[in-house]
């Protein structure tokens, strides 16, 4: 199945992207949770195959149920957009849970914010900004501070960051 895989990624490293959809198909009717993804991936942008975001998403979804972080992400975030906000959060809470940054900061500013059907928890958010932080997102340093000082003012937070600076720094190093 390895050899499968990489001879997949070949063809579509080197644009047969037709070879590449045939293959990874295989693979993902046989259970392969990345070839789901990659499936996914190519029904959303039309590689090797006619676009087809409908079945992008029930891709998503599958490989999203197979436990894949990232189809969580794209999945959870299609039912947000529509009008599916409980499902949606509960597929990017799954993908925060198995440190997905993109999830993990998304959800923070849901905490944030008060958005789709969450109340407002500045503290869960924050919780989520650092650990995305730490994950290496870098976008959520502003957001952490931003949501840190509305909680707790800013000498406390200029504190908070000053004890932390290292620990972060780390995190988002290149």
């Amino acid at each position: 199945m390895e050899l499968e895989y990489n001879t997949a990624c070949n063809a579509y490293d080197n644009e047969d992207y037709k070879t590449a959809f045939t293959l990874f198909h295989k693979l993902a009717v046989d259970g392969d949770v990345s070839s789901q993804v990659n499936i996914a991936n190519m029904l959303l942008h039309g590689l090797g195959v006619k676009q087809d975001e409908k079945k992008a998403y029930e891709c998503y979804s599958q490989a999203a149920e197979n436990g894949d972080a990232q189809a969580q992400y794209y999945y959870g975030w299609n039912c947000v957009e529509n009008s599916k906000e409980q499902e949606g959060i509960k597929y990017l809470s799954l993908a925060s849970e198995a440190n997905y940054a993109d999830a993990t900061h998304d959800l923070a500013g849901f905490y944030a914010y008060g958005m789709y059907g969450l109340d407002i928890d500045l503290t869960k958010a924050i919780v989520l900004y650092e650990k995305s932080l730490l994950l290496g997102k870098e976008d959520s340093r502003n957001a952490l501070m931003y949501t840190k000082t509305e909680r707790d003012g800013k000498f406390k937070t200029m504190i908070y960051f000053m004890k932390n600076i290292f620990r972060f720094a780390k995190a988002i190093k290149p």
